[in-house]
């Protein structure tokens, strides 16, 4: 029987999402590295939207910059989210229930 979530810690929770993320970008590589060309299911499964500040197109970047006159900061970060990071989650979240 799986423990209640609510005895289990927010921070392995985090943790746990992002291992999930990870897997299913590492997913994603996989099935892109597989043969056959650009198909109709090959695409529905690797399609990526993205989401973040800054820009990350490698044709056109622009960065997130504060600049405080003595001090200047660049930072942006983008997510990448597609139908396998989202079953990653889900199959990370899933294992995560049997955890104690």
């Amino acid at each position: 029987m799986a423990p209640p979530l609510k005895d289990k810690k927010f921070g392995t929770l985090v943790l746990v999402v992002l291992l999930g993320i990870i897997i299913g970008a590492y997913l994603n590589a996989l099935v892109l590295m597989l043969p056959g060309g650009d198909n109709v299911v090959k695409t529905f499964f690797t399609y990526t939207i993205p989401f973040g500040i800054g820009g990350f197109d490698e044709a056109h970047p622009t960065p997130v910059i504060i600049d405080l006159y003595a001090i200047r900061f660049q930072f942006g970060f983008q997510f990448r989210f597609s139908l396998l990071s989202i079953i990653g989650v889900f199959l990370s979240l899933y294992f995560f229930r049997w955890y104690k």
